[in-house]
């Protein structure tokens, strides 16, 4: 009934060293990826206070993430996670996004209000309130 398949230490030693070599294949692709990621929070002042709903809707646009995105040489797939929310209390819009290195947190934010202020046009002023990349 039941057949006993007796495999040589050959394939064994086989088997085994390809199973390790494509662990220790995927660990290195997926290392950056299994990191504690870094956020980018970007506080922009908008003028006129009026304008700060009309500036968050235009952020949180896909043509803007686009943008952004090409414009930072950054992944679509982290644009897509872009969060814009205006803060009531102020004239200000709080931007954050997830990056995978510091360099992509600088190069998003060098590129957010420059984008931001070419597409609302001379409906409202920005400005960079703050930054950091944590």
């Amino acid at each position: 009934m039941g057949h006993v398949v007796n495999m040589s230490p050959k394939v064994i030693a086989s088997v085994t060293l390809i199973i390790v070599s494509f662990l220790a294949g995927y660990l290195v692709v997926c290392k950056p990826r299994l990191g504690r990621g870094l956020t980018t929070t970007l506080r922009i002042s908008v003028t006129p206070r009026e304008q700060l709903n009309f500036v968050a809707a235009q952020a949180n646009s896909s043509l803007f993430k686009f943008v952004i995105g090409r414009e930072a040489g950054l992944a679509p797939g982290l644009m897509r996670k872009l969060e814009v929310k205006p803060d009531s209390d102020s004239s200000v819009i709080d931007a954050k996004v997830a990056v995978r290195t510091r360099d992509e947190g600088q190069r998003f934010s060098k590129a957010f209000v420059a984008a931001l202020q070419s597409l609302c046009g001379n409906q409202a002023q920005l400005s960079l309130a703050s930054q950091a990349v944590q």
